[in-house]
């Protein structure tokens, strides 16, 4: 008897070939003038599956097209990869070989592409390193990963003045200029490898090591162009830190067709909104929090009216139901969202359709892609109901770097290839996917199961509510109680009682918070992930003071 599921894998996977192909055939990435095929042939075959070929790829056929446009002017692919080359050069000089791991700690420019594609050439494993991290956690993190050599923005060097390796500053590269057999020598065809870092919002972020294949970069490039729509004249704002995974894939997605990136090393939403017209930006990356604040800026009508995007993306955090409805609004339906995460790599994507019809969705599985939705004995559950969401793709996950201090570091759960991302969502019939929200956040109060983004998306339909978020703290009669941040658009201040009555016009008693409490700001982390811990914190404090008042 044939096995009917491999088939069925099989030709699916035949079917997400052919489209990718077709779509990357559209963009521009597979038409390349018939005299510039030998020499693409020549340099897969010298860089292998690496990031590094992106590069070499996209130097060969628009050597003079902009690569970069960054805070220090424009980079062509032609200049990016010689410059890539020479640095990747001058560590092995300095390293006295080949480095086997290199760490790069760069904020969003010109500095960071180099480091990585750098260290692709000569097959090291990229260690991309939150530039966010404050100075003791850096240090732990240099001790856990130990790079060989790192890369990094000047202003970082006192952060790192233990480090013992070789260090390289990208303000101080030079313009290169490399001897071919010295490139040849340098350049390695193994498949290196890249470690992300969690977001850390609990603790020291975790490493997920990630090896780089040829049909992961293929992926990643045809999702970039079937899904999302990506284009070799594409001007591309990438706002989110290029050293989380949404950032990374958004500039590697670019150099797969030959687009430009623009980006800053601070994020800053009138820039944004001035570079949508200056630079006539065509598509926007941006998480969540960064779409809330480019709405909320005094400037935002006057660029709504002169933009030129036809594509924004956003992803890597919840974003209200509110926020979609307001950026459509004001910029067309021009919206898609994107869910993945460090261990699952990119999982699903929404079309704009999609969240014109629905927004609170994040879309069908990204190429090459399975979603499960299973229960706690990993059985599947039925179309529509909620469960732990568990995914299989091309970006093979295999644990956590090891760390010697924490030795009590648990690898997320595989079952047959698919690994739990730690969510809980559910499947609708169109094969489209919903999230609840994250497992160890839901809340139980009273024994009622409770996620808060439900919660937070009711409150955010207030017009005097920018931003809202819910956490559980103890409670001696409900097991749990909800406890509301919520912060007020300017000059629209609101009491508990309005909040209260307007919720309970929208949800079920029991998932209206106890208490809210005003902040100025809600605590996120570099990649726009709220930090719930410090907020559970605040809050048990707050409740214990207003119980101790009582």
């Amino acid at each position: 008897m044939p096995d009917t599921g491999r088939i069925r894998g099989i030709v699916a996977r035949q079917r997400e070939l052919a489209e990718a192909v077709a779509a990357l055939t559209r963009s521009g990435a597979l038409s390349p003038s018939p005299r510039k095929w030998g020499a693409i042939a020549r340099v897969v075959l010298r860089h292998g599956a690496t990031m590094s070929t992106l590069y070499a790829i996209a130097a060969v056929r628009w050597p003079d097209r902009v690569a970069v446009l960054d805070d220090d002017g424009e980079l062509t692919y032609d200049e990016l990869y010689r410059h890539a080359m020479a640095l990747a050069v001058d560590v092995r000089h300095r390293n006295g070989r080949r480095p086997s791991t290199m760490a790069v700690l760069c904020r969003n420019h010109r500095g960071f592409v180099i480091g990585v594609c750098a260290a692709a050439m000569t097959g090291a494993e990229v260690i991309s390193v939150n530039t966010e991290l404050p100075s003791r956690q850096l240090a732990a993190l240099i001790v856990r990963h130990r790079p060989e050599v790192l890369v990094l923005d000047e202003d970082f060097l006192l952060e790192v003045d233990a480090y013992r390796g070789v260090l390289v500053s990208v303000d101080s590269l030079s313009t290169p200029g490399v001897p071919s057999g010295v490139a040849r020598d340098t350049v390695s065809r193994r498949a290196g490898r890249i470690t992300l870092l969690t977001s850390g919002t609990s603790g020291l972020a975790k490493g997920v090591p990630r090896t780089i294949t040829a049909w992961g970069v293929a992926q990643l490039a045809g999702t970039g162009a079937a899904r999302v729509g990506l284009r070799h004249d594409d001007i591309i704002e990438v706002a989110p830190p290029f050293f989380h995974g949404f950032g990374l894939l958004a500039v590697l997605g670019a150099a797969a067709v030959g687009a430009t990136v623009v980006c800053h090393r601070r994020f800053d939403s009138a820039t944004v909104l001035d570079d949508l017209v200056r630079h006539r930006v065509s598509v926007l990356v941006a998480v969540p929090v960064m779409v809330q604040r480019v709405l909320a800026d005094p400037g935002v009508a006057a660029a709504a009216d002169r933009h030129h995007l036809r594509i924004a993306v956003t992803g890597a955090a919840p974003i209200t139901n509110t926020t979609v409805r307001e950026f459509q609004r004001r910029f067309g339906p021009i919206l898609i969202n994107g869910y993945g995460s460090t261990e699952a790599g990119l999982v699903s994507v929404s079309s704009m359709d999609e969240l014109v019809e629905t927004p609170d969705t994040v879309g069908t599985p990204a190429l090459g892609v399975t979603i499960r939705i299973v229960d706690d004995a990993d059985h599947a559950v039925p179309i529509g109901r909620s469960g732990r969401i568990v995914v299989r793709g091309p970006l093979k996950y295999s644990g956590y770097t090891p760390d010697a201090t924490t030795p009590a570091l648990t690898d997320k759960a595989v079952v047959d290839g698919f690994v739990d991302t730690g969510d809980v969502g559910y499947l609708d019939a169109r094969g489209r996917l919903f999230l609840c929200g994250r497992s160890d956040d839901m809340i139980v109060s009273g024994g009622e199961n409770v996620f808060p983004g439900e919660v937070e998306d009711a409150l955010s339909t207030h017009p005097a509510i920018a931003e809202a978020v819910v956490v559980g703290v103890d409670d001696r009669e409900f097991g749990q109680v909800l406890h509301a941040f919520v912060v007020h658009r300017p000059g629209e201040p609101v009491g508990t009682e309005e909040l209260t009555q307007h919720l309970r016009r929208r949800l079920e008693r029991y998932k209206v918070p106890k208490r809210f409490e005003v902040v100025d700001e809600i605590p996120r982390n570099a990649g726009g992930k709220v930090l719930r811990h410090q907020l559970i914190g605040d809050a048990s404090l707050s409740n214990t003071k207003a119980s101790n008042s009582e």
